[in-house]
């Protein structure tokens, strides 16, 4: 991103002006740290670079963000913004809606996932708004309690596990021609189940497969519900 394009100088506040000095904001530090993130990735996001961008010195950076770390949090803290939660319906489908947001919303930066599991809870209040959201609707499934955190966990890491493998795999031409190669070659494959069901990555199928993924994740909670239940009416204790 170019100074220009991020145009500083409209923020200026009448003093700063009289002065020829540069104001902004946080909210502008954010902005235009997640257009350096979305155009030259996480490696290369620098406070220096940034500082570049806004046409200031570093220092001045510290006003607003102690680190690139806090810029980070605060990039996936206004990435999540947008993802909202429907307030109406099961609580299945709504968990699967609410998860394919949060997967529509961090797919364009997949760095934000490794931002995720290192910060533990020291999250934002967007992400943290999102996190009790996801485990309020587990729980809603009427999992056991003791149940509904490693069903959260399980369901964040398949989502970022998806996040991250479509940084690399859509669109990967070895899939099909692999595929293809096999049929051609006028022998049984060595791996015929691999040859028969052409397990692969896109673009377009991964999104699919995500959703599919979920949908059978929150099959197996509504028939470990059923099992509860009928263990708390049988009086058997509960299986692990």
């Amino acid at each position: 991103m170019s100074r220009a394009e991020f145009e500083p100088e409209r923020r200026r506040s009448d003093s700063a002006r009289a002065k020829g000095r540069l104001t902004f904001t946080r909210m502008d530090v954010i902005r235009a740290g997640t257009r350096l993130l979305d155009t030259e990735g996480v490696e290369k996001l620098s406070m220096r670079k940034l500082a570049n961008t806004l046409g200031t010195g570093s220092s001045t950076l510290y006003w607003h963000v102690r680190d690139k770390d806090e810029l980070l949090l605060l990039i996936l803290d206004e990435t999540l913004r947008e993802v909202t939660v429907p307030a109406a319906g099961t609580w299945d489908v709504r968990l699967l809606e609410t998860l394919v947001r949060c997967h529509e919303a961090l797919l364009p930066r997949p760095a934000l996932v490794d931002v995720l599991w290192r910060a533990a809870w020291e999250l934002g209040p967007e992400t943290l708004r999102v996190a009790d959201a996801l485990v309020g609707l587990v729980a809603e499934s009427g999992l056991p309690d003791d149940e509904v955190g490693d069903s959260y966990m399980a369901l964040i890491t398949l989502l970022f596990g998806f996040v991250a493998g479509e940084r690399t795999s859509p669109g990967n031409p070895r899939y099909s021609e692999a595929r293809a190669e096999g049929e051609t070659a006028g022998s049984v494959p060595p791996y015929p189940n691999l040859m028969r069901y052409a397990p692969g990555a896109g673009v377009q199928t991964m999104a699919r497969q995500f959703r599919y993924a979920v949908e059978r994740f929150i099959t197996g909670i509504k028939l470990r519900v059923a099992e509860a239940e009928h263990e708390r009416a049988a009086g058997a204790p509960r299986s692990s």
